[in-house]
């Protein structure tokens, strides 16, 4: 039985890290200035980060979140831990506006700086604000601003999941490939990836699809593997005991 469990850890440990964790990926583009131009994103419960960046003094970015009565509100926004990011002071620093349903509106200066790795991009932040609360029915409208051009990651919700709908999107294919792009500064790439024609709001493209449809086919692959070697296992078992009675 040790040597099954310790096969089932080591099975567990070549799971895909998207089926682990799965925060999706959303990068915001120039044409995104206000929560109204911005992606709707369906469930603010669902974990999401939006990439963006402040090119200039006086932009801002922005985007849309519905949440239904009661349920779990949490926000963050984090730079990049390069430079410039890095250096600036905290009124040069990227913060969030967000106005609930009711029409309230709430500030979030950078409180903190918070340093981490991102163990599965290989990227590195600092957190500078982080928000909990419980949410009203409807959408809440959230800008992006700051004093200083600068890029950023707004993070929120918390159940992870991948690949749910989103709405007033058209990049949404660019996934771990923007977030890299976006990480190395390469803001120009990303505008000129946003595909022209309109597309199906909350389309899954066919590569999204076929990646999703791998790493299912991945974990389908070790559970069955896991299941094969416990049936192993329980007949090897069986015939122990019978021998050892028949020797008895």
């Amino acid at each position: 039985m040790k040597k099954f469990l310790i096969v089932v850890a080591v099975l567990f440990g070549f799971l895909p890290a998207s089926t682990a964790k799965a925060h999706d990926p959303i990068i915001l583009t120039s044409d995104q200035s206000t929560p109204s131009d911005g992606p709707l994103l369906l469930d603010g419960t669902i974990s999401f980060a939006l990439y963006g960046s402040l090119d200039s003094v006086g932009e801002t970015r922005g985007f849309r979140v519905k949440f239904n009565a009661g349920e779990s509100l949490y926000l963050s926004i984090l730079i990049p831990d390069l430079a410039p990011e890095n250096l600036l002071d905290d009124a040069s620093l990227p913060f969030l506006n967000v106005e609930d349903p009711s029409g309230a509106i709430l500030n979030f200066a950078p409180t903190e700086r918070v340093s981490f790795a991102e163990p599965y991009s290989g990227t590195n932040y600092v957190r500078l604000t982080e928000f909990r609360t419980t949410a009203i029915a409807g959408t809440y409208a959230i800008t992006v601003a700051g004093d200083s051009p600068a890029r950023f990651t707004v993070s929120i919700g918390q159940k992870e999941m991948f690949g749910t709908p989103v709405e007033n999107i058209t990049n949404r294919e660019l996934g771990v490939a923007g977030v890299m792009a976006w990480y190395a500064g390469e803001s120009t790439s990303l505008e000129s990836a946003v595909p022209t024609g309109d597309a199906p709001t909350g389309e899954v493209t066919a590569d999204a699809s076929a990646g999703e449809s791998s790493s299912n086919n991945q974990v389908v692959f070790i559970f069955a593997a896991i299941a094969a070697i416990f049936v192993f296992g329980l007949v090897r078992e069986v015939k122990t005991r019978k021998a050892r009675k028949a020797k008895s």
